[in-house]
This record gives structure tokens, C-alpha cells and sequence, in this order.
């Protein structure tokens, strides 16, 4: 063996070794990753690092069998699993439904868009809606109760504008 493979091989029986607790770390944080405040494109993006920082340790079986093609679906339908278990429950419980009805579970990024869809709705919803308040702020009624009272005018108690 010539010295420098042997460096070699020394460095590789080093490093090579898988770093277990950082492999449960990763894990840990991927099982308690929560939306929280964050938009579906912010929590998604923090998923993707926590899943790339883990393939980073975690090595998939490279291999063009039948195998391979099972392993990497499991994998994958594991991701939208975490992912969608991570998003609130209160914005995003109906779609979470409908996907998980579904018969098989559609590709992370094609999940992913229907969500990221679902909020922009309720984004537009809400400012619709908010629209709607404001204008309902200003609404003034009045309903004289007898003949006396329809002579005054009808002012604006906030800004006593008639």
C-alpha cells in the first residue's frame, strides 16, 4: 500500500463515521418543526435545509433497481408527511385533508403549490373582508322618531361632520 492511500484510508476510517447525534438532532427538529407565524414558502424553505443538512449524513442506497425506486418514494412521502404535519392546523386543516384523501400522495412540490394556492386565498380573503370592515366603520343610520327630530340633520358622532 503506498502512503498516501494509506492517509487516505486513515481519514476516511475518521471521518466516515456517521455522526449519530447529530443524525437525532436533525430528526428531532424535523419532527417538531412547526409553521408558527411563519408564511408556507418560509417553513418550507426551513423543512428543505433541515432535510438537506440531514442527507448530508444520512447517505440513500445508489442503486437503478426496483429497490431504490420503493426506498426513494418512502423517503419522499415521508417528507410531505412532516411537512404537512407541520403546518397550522387552523389555516390549512381542509387541505390537509384533502390531500391526505387522496389515493396516493401527489410528488412534496406539487403538495406544496396546492398549499402555498390555499394561502394566497385566504390571504385575499381576509383583505377582502378587511375591506369590508372598514367601510362598514363609516356607515351611519339614522331612523328620526318623530316629525321634530327630522328637521335636525344627522351628524358623525366621531368627527361631527353632517
Amino acid at each position: 500500500m503506498r502512503f498516501s492511500q494509506a492517509i487516505w484510508e486513515n481519514i476516511k476510517k475518521s471521518y466516515a463515521v456517521p455522526n449519530v447525534p447529530k443524525i437525532h438532532q436533525l430528526k428531532a427538529e424535523i419532527a417538531s418543526c412547526k409553521q408558527g407565524n411563519l408564511k408556507v414558502v418560509e417553513f418550507f424553505s426551513k423543512l428543505m435545509r433541515l432535510w438537506n443538512e440531514l442527507g448530508n449524513y444520512v447517505k440513500n442506497p445508489v442503486c437503478t433497481c426496483k429497490a431504490a425506486t420503493t426506498y426513494a418514494k418512502i423517503t419522499e412521502d415521508n417528507k410531505v408527511h412532516e411537512f404537512l404535519m407541520g403546518l397550522d392546523d387552523d389555516m390549512y386543516a381542509n387541505v390537509r385533508s384533502q390531500i391526505l384523501a387522496l389515493d396516493s400522495l401527489p410528488f412534496l412540490d406539487k403538495i406544496f403549490s396546492m398549499v402555498q394556492q390555499e394561502e394566497n386565498h385566504k390571504r385575499v380573503m381576509a383583505k377582502r373582508d378587511q375591506r369590508h370592515e372598514q367601510a362598514s366603520a363609516f356607515v351611519v343610520s339614522y331612523f328620526p322618531k318623530s316629525e321634530q327630530y327630522r328637521a335636525y340633520k344627522v351628524s358623525c358622532r366621531h368627527y361631527g361632520k353632517t
